[in-house]
C-alpha cells in the first residue's frame, strides 16, 4: 500500500474523475493498459482491477480484445456503489449535516482560492455540463463532483477522504425544479466570478454551495435516507474510523516510533524499564509479533536492551537519541500523516472551538486552565499543553461525526513526538509562545468568551503547524513525506 490508500482504488478513482468530468466522454475508447500504467504510475494487475470496478459501476464496457469504451458519465443504479447500504434515521442525518457545515465550509473556501489560472478549466467544464433542463440527479450529481474538486483542490488526501466518508457523495435532493436548479446554477457562476476576480466570497455565497445538502436532509423528514456504508465510517464507532485510516500503516514502526518519541520527551530515562509486551499489546492494540519487531528496532539502534526476567531497558539519554540516524524514508509515512492532520486541523479548529466553547458547563474551563498551568510546572509535561487543550475540544463536540473526525486528529496529533528530532524537551522561545497562548485561550474561556477562545486557539495551532513544517524542511523530512501520494493527483 502506498499513502493510506490501496492502488487499485486510486487507479478506480482518477479514471472515474475523467469519466465524469467529460475528459474521457461518453464513447471514448480509453488507452492501452501499458498507457494506462505509464500514466497511473502502477502495475497491470492493478490497472485491470480498476478496469473491471468501472465495468461492475456501469462506467466502462470491456470487450475481450477491445479497449475499454465509455458508456455512461454516471454509475449504474445497479452498480456496486449502491450495494451494502444502511438507513440512516433523521437525526443522524443532522449529525452529518451540522459536521458537513462546520467542517466543509473552510476547506472549501480555502479550495477555491487555491485555484488560478488553468486550475479552473474542470470546474467551469463541470459548471457549463449543469444544465438544469436535464434530469435532476445528473445536475446534482455534477454539483457534488464540482464540490469534491475543490475539496481535492487541498491537495491533502486525509481531507479528502474526511469530507467523502461523510455520506453527502452522490446524494440528490428527492425533488427540485428547473427554477431551483437554474437560480442554484447562477448563485455558483457568481460565487467563481467573486473568487476569480480577487474577491472575497460572503457566507451567503457559501451557502448556496451546502443547499443542496441541506435540501437532502430536510427531505429526510419521517423517511429514511440511504447511506453507503463503506464510505460512511462516521456511523461507526470513532475506533473504527481510526482503524480504518491507520490500517495500512506499518504497525510496528508505529509503536516504535511512539516509544522512541517517550523517550525523547523524556517520560522514559535511561535505566527505565519500558512497559512488557503484554502491556505494548493492550495498550496500542497489535500482536506480540508486531510489539518484537517494534522493540528489535529499538534494540538496532542502541536505544534499548532486553532480555528474558530483566524486561527491556532504556541505555540512551537524550544527546545520544539525537545521534542516531534515521533515514526520512523510513518514517516519511507518519510524517505525511502527522502533517496533514495539522493542515486539516488548523483549517476546521477555529469553527470547531467555536462550537465546542458553547457547550462547556460551568467549572470546565476554569479546570482546563488549572491543569495547563500545572503541565506549564512540569519538567516534561508542559510538552503535553497543545493536545491537553485540542482533547478538550474534542470533548466538547456535540456531533458524533465531527467528534470522530477529531478524535481522529487528536490520536495523530501525537505522532509528533514519534518523529526524532522534531520535538525538544525544553522550554525553548518558540514552543513557549506556544504554551503560553494555549493558556492564555483557557483563561478567556473562563471569561466566558467563546469566539475569541476559538480565534486564539486557532492561530495557535496554525503557528504549529507552520513550525512544524518548517522544521520538517530543516532536517530533510519534507521531501520524502512528499512523495507518499501525489497531491496535485486527487484533483488534476
Amino acid at each position: 500500500m502506498k499513502g493510506d490508500v490501496i492502488q487499485y482504488e486510486r487507479a478506480y478513482r482518477q479514471l472515474k474523475s475523467r469519466i465524469e468530468c467529460g475528459v474521457l466522454p461518453v464513447g471514448a475508447r480509453l488507452p492501452g493498459r501499458s498507457v494506462l500504467c505509464g500514466e497511473l504510475q502502477t502495475s497491470e494487475r492493478t490497472v485491470r482491477h480498476a478496469l473491471a470496478l468501472l465495468e461492475q459501476d456501469g462506467f466502462l464496457r470491456i470487450e475481450p480484445r477491445k479497449k475499454p469504451v465509455v458508456i455512461s458519465a454516471f454509475p449504474s443504479p445497479e452498480g456496486r456503489a449502491l450495494q451494502d447500504t444502511k438507513k440512516a434515521d433523521a437525526a443522524q442525518v443532522n449529525d452529518l449535516m451540522q459536521t458537513a457545515e462546520l467542517l466543509c465550509y473552510p476547506i472549501y473556501l480555502r479550495g477555491l482560492r487555491l485555484c488560478a489560472g488553468s486550475d479552473w478549466r474542470t470546474p467551469e467544464t463541470l459548471l457549463a455540463a449543469m444544465d438544469p433542463d436535464r434530469p435532476g440527479g445528473e445536475f446534482w450529481h455534477l454539483s457534488s463532483r464540482l464540490g469534491r474538486f475543490f475539496i481535492a483542490r487541498n491537495e491533502n488526501e486525509l481531507t479528502l477522504r474526511v469530507v467523502d466518508s461523510l455520506g453527502f457523495r452522490e446524494k440528490e435532493p428527492l425533488h427540485s425544479s428547473r427554477e431551483e436548479r437554474a437560480r442554484y446554477r447562477s448563485h455558483l457562476e457568481t460565487l467563481f466570478q467573486t473568487v476569480k476576480s480577487g474577491g472575497a466570497p460572503g457566507r451567503e455565497q457559501l451557502d448556496v454551495i451546502f443547499s443542496q445538502y441541506r435540501a437532502i436532509a430536510e427531505q429526510a423528514g419521517e423517511t429514511q435516507f440511504i447511506q453507503l456504508r463503506s464510505p460512511c465510517p462516521m456511523l461507526a464507532e470513532a475506533d473504527g474510523l481510526v482503524r480504518q485510516f491507520s490500517a495500512a500503516q506499518e504497525r510496528y514502526s508505529t509503536v516504535c516510533l511512539d516509544l522512541l518519541g517517550l523517550i525523547a520527551i523524556g517520560r522514559y530515562q535511561p535505566g527505565d524499564r519500558l512497559p512488557t509486551h503484554d502491556q505494548l499489546q493492550r495498550y496500542y492494540g497489535v500482536s506480540r509479533d508486531t510489539t518484537v519487531k517494534a522493540v528489535r528496532m529499538l534494540q538496532d539502534w542502541g536505544i534499548v536492551t532486553a532480555a528474558p526476567r530483566r524486561g527491556i531497558v532504556v541505555m540512551m539519554n537524550l544527546e545520544k537519541l539525537k545521534e542516531i540516524r534515521i533515514t526520512p524514508g523510513s518514517i516519511a509515512c507518519h510524517v505525511r500523516r502527522y502533517l496533514d492532520s495539522l493542515e486539516l486541523l488548523s483549517l476546521t479548529v477555529e469553527r470547531t472551538a467555536a462550537h465546542a466553547a458553547a457547550h462547556v458547563g460551568p467549572g470546565d474551563a476554569e479546570r482546563l486552565h488549572r491543569e495547563l498551568l500545572r503541565q506549564w510546572e512540569q519538567p516534561y509535561e508542559h510538552q503535553l499543553i497543545p493536545r491537553t487543550l485540542l482533547r478538550f475540544i474534542t470533548d466538547h463536540i456535540q456531533y458524533q461525526a465531527l467528534g470522530a473526525i477529531y478524535e481522529l486528529l487528536t490520536r495523530n496529533f501525537s505522532i509528533g513526538r514519534s518523529i526524532p528530532k522534531l520535538v525538544s524537551p525544553d522550554k525553548n522561545a518558540e514552543n513557549c509562545k506556544l504554551y503560553q497562548r494555549c493558556i492564555e485561550a483557557s483563561a478567556i474561556l473562563g471569561r466566558g468568551d467563546g469566539t475569541l477562545f476559538a480565534k486564539v486557539a486557532a492561530e495557535m495551532f496554525e503557528q504549529t503547524r507552520s513550525l512544524v513544517a518548517a522544521e520538517c524542511r530543516r532536517l530533510g523530512y519534507w521531501d520524502a513525506a512528499a512523495q507518499v501520494y501525489d497531491g496535485e493527483a486527487l484533483w488534476r
